[in-house]
């Protein structure tokens, strides 16, 4: 075989299924992963989890086959599980390794391998950097080793009692439900079926689940929980049939909402609920983590209250570094994905839901929370726009100066931070951000502002930057 070449992104391994993806790959993921984890770490119990991808539950297989290979107790989900499920069980009852196989939100012809550690926290780099240093240097040994790799069952468990147990008690202990609400959730044929619902029937809601058949293709859509792709879920409740939407993407770890007045919810609109509420209820002392592609919005909150906002790099692994370093309580990130220090250090989608029902339910109603928050602190207005390139990194880097320069004749007294791709915030509350994708071959142009005309009018004139400039 020849020699393969592979990366982990922002979260973890991807690619196309059959092309770049492939049983051979996954295979030497899983032997280079299991060496140098049980050299570093010490490794006898594995947690192989997987979503509702094609093949996903067959990359599975190789992964549980190549630990016991090695003589490691490994236990595999029995159905596609969402990551954050994953994560916490195998937190929770003591396993030394987490993967999980799973693309997330990323279209259905890709899947991918993610690696998770005993903490439940996304693997940092300078262990992902050594599981590709350890590839690099054992390349024929390894090859050998899974080159005829013989597949054997491996005992399966269902995360899922344990898991709803869990976050329902541990929702409640901070907000107390007093109203029910009329809740319509879809997991868009994903991992998420039965478990958001669940959770929210049993704290006392009315709720009805849609779209609750696993689909590889996920309905014909993208497993991301944007408008275009939760269609009938919006027009359910902006019709009035329901209070509040909930859906989440294709792994559940990030979340989206719909409410009767305002629509569609993204994350920028979700965490200044979420933060507000725990800052009021003292919940939030230290402060939070925002990557640079999040709300200002949540600095408002921030000042308010006394408490730091840590601005890192987009990738939940970064805001899941400021919380165990002990810096916040939680943090979060413009796609949806929400952390805390007192549960998991990873993104989830399904435990940031029922917290925000249990919320919203001891507040009132979802509408009302959204209009005391936005009356206290205002509104900003969100747009990205991604564009096709496939060595985007290397557009950003290559271009940095000019990409800088442009940006600051953009608005008053620009001030530029380059912790991932550029980005230039100015005096009159909006910014604008350049940055490479690290899980799609894309180039992503992010703005915040006041008002949706002065994004359209940084967006716009991003993209005219970026059509100038020379393409690696």
């Amino acid at each position: 075989m020849s020699k393969l070449e592979f990366h982990f992104g922002t979260d973890g391994v991807r690619g196309v299924i059959d092309e770049d993806f492939t049983e051979y790959l996954v295979a030497t993921l899983a032997e280079s992963t299991i060496r140098y984890w049980s050299r570093r770490y010490g490794l006898r119990r594995l947690l192989v989890g997987f979503d509702a991808r094609r093949k996903s539950q067959d990359f599975a297989r190789i992964v549980t086959s190549v630990a016991l290979n090695h003589g490691i107790d490994v236990i595999m989900v029995n159905r596609p599980t969402p990551t954050p499920v994953v994560a916490w069980f195998g937190f929770r009852f003591g396993f030394d390794l987490i993967i999980q196989i799973t693309a997330s939100h990323n279209p259905p012809i890709y899947n991918g391998f993610k690696v998770i550690s005993r903490i439940g926290a996304p693997a940092q780099e300078e262990d992902t950097n050594q599981i590709e240093k350890t590839y690099q240097e054992e390349t024929n040994d390894i090859a050998r080793s899974v080159r005829d790799l013989e597949l054997r069952p491996a005992p399966t468990v269902d995360p899922a009692p344990e898991y709803i147990n869990y976050v329902i008690d541990s929702v409640t202990k901070m907000f107390k439900p007093r109203r029910r609400f009329k809740v319509i959730v879809d997991p868009i044929y994903a991992t998420s079926i039965g478990y958001t619902s669940e959770i929210l029937k049993r704290l006392g809601m009315d709720v009805v689940e849609i779209h609750s058949n696993y689909d590889p293709s996920f309905g014909g859509r993208d497993p991301n929980p944007e408008p275009q792709n939760i269609p009938e879920l919006i027009q359910e409740v902006t019709g009035g049939k329901y209070e509040v939407g909930i859906s989440h993407d294709g792994d559940s770890d990030r979340i989206a909402l719909v409410d009767q007045r305002h629509g569609y919810l993204s994350a920028n609109d979700i965490l200044p609920i979420v933060v507000e509420r725990l800052a009021s209820a003292s919940i939030i002392k230290k402060g939070i983590a925002r990557t640079v592609s999040t709300t200002h919005i949540l600095d408002r909150i921030a000042a308010k209250y006394g408490f730091k906002v840590v601005e890192v790099p987009v990738g939940v692994k970064y805001v899941a570094r400021a919380i165990l370093n002990g810096e916040v309580d939680m943090g979060g990130e413009e796609s949806g994905g929400l952390v805390y220090s007192w549960h998991i250090p990873d993104k989830d989608g399904i435990y940031t839901a029922s917290l925000i029902i249990a919320m919203a339910s001891e507040y009132g109603d979802l509408t009302g929370l959204i209009d005391d928050v936005r009356g206290k602190y205002g509104r900003a207005y969100f747009k990205r726009v991604d564009i096709d390139m496939r060595n985007s990194k290397m557009f950003v880097n290559e271009n940095r100066e000019a990409l800088a320069n442009a940006f600051s004749a953009l608005g008053p007294n620009p001030r530029l931070i380059t912790i991932d791709g550029v980005k230039v915030v100015y005096d009159d509350g909006s910014w604008l951000l350049i940055r490479g994708s690290g899980t799609e071959p894309k180039l992503r142009i992010y703005s915040e502002a006041l008002s949706m005309g002065r994004v359209e009018e940084l967006i716009n004139k991003a993209v005219e930057i970026v059509t100038r400039l020379p393409k690696p």
